[in-house]
């Protein structure tokens, strides 16, 4: 996550959490004297539009009360500034885009929403704090990297907006597979063994805890299971969007399966 947020983008596709969303939003945006803009964007294949929402015909948007019921929502945190507000039908990761483009002192908050997160994600290059708790305080934070990591900027980051918070570090060494090549062959022992010390030496240098796992596993436990079972308030994955090393993309691979609030950022 950039150390100097210019904006944030509040995105809402209903409103089951959008006082969360909103009330981070602002959070963010006091700390950080952020402009913010809020998107809402009803995808109609996967909510039916709620009656309060509906036009004199039936199923139609009504996009001028979705608008007021926001305006309503953002007068209880008493901003120091208006936001826009923006009012869209589909394709929300290509809208948030739209507002996002290349900036990279932009944060985006949502909600998660299963299918559509994961478009969001893919799509943008700027920070996205995905929440799927109320939590108000990340008191306990585990932070995720992979090879194509920059790891002492990642933890400066965590650092930096999360001064508070415990952290502990998780490392996903993830070998290349080619079926071309035999099972034994395809983890070459020489580079497991140094990654493991580079990041024994990432730990000792910045004073923290945590676990390096093999293929997403360790001690015969999934990550997403161990890091469950941690009952971490925030999970931080600092990834690349071009990783060699990894298979799958670390943070969406963990997105479905992680019921605690995710800050996906890339370094």
């Amino acid at each position: 996550m950039q150390a100097n947020i210019q904006k944030i983008i509040a995105v809402l596709n209903d409103f089951f959490m959008a006082d969360d969303v909103l009330g981070k939003t602002f959070d963010f945006a006091q700390k950080h004297d952020a402009s913010v803009e809020i998107l809402y964007v009803h995808e109609t294949p996967l909510f039916d539009v709620p009656d309060f929402f509906s036009t004199e015909v039936a199923g139609i948007l009504d996009k001028d009360k979705i608008k007021k019921e926001i305006e309503a929502k953002v007068a209880t945190f008493k901003p120091s500034a208006t936001p826009a507000i923006f009012v869209k039908i589909d394709d929300t990761q290509d809208r948030v885009w739209a507002l996002a483009r290349e900036d990279k002192e932009t944060l985006i908050i949502t909600a998660y929403h299963e299918g559509i997160t994961e478009k969001l994600v893919s799509k943008v290059t700027q920070p996205v704090l995905v929440l799927k708790t109320s939590t108000n305080a990340y008191k306990k934070i585990a932070l995720v990297i992979d090879a194509g990591s920059d790891s002492h900027s990642c933890i400066a980051s965590v650092k930096k907006h999360f001064s508070a918070s415990e952290v502990e570090l998780f490392y996903d060494y993830r070998y290349i597979v080619d079926p071309g090549m035999e099972a034994d062959l395809q983890n070459v022992q020489i580079i497991e063994e140094a990654q493991r010390d580079a990041f024994e030496a990432l730990k000792k240098e910045h004073g923290l805890d945590g676990e390096f796992f093999i293929d997403g596993d360790f001690l015969g436990t999934q990550m997403s299971e161990y890091l469950e079972n941690k009952n971490f308030d925030m999970l931080y994955v600092c990834s690349h969007g071009d990783d060699f090393f990894v298979s799958d993309n670390l943070a969406i691979s963990l997105l479905d399966s992680i019921h605690c609030d995710m800050l996906i950022s890339s370094q």
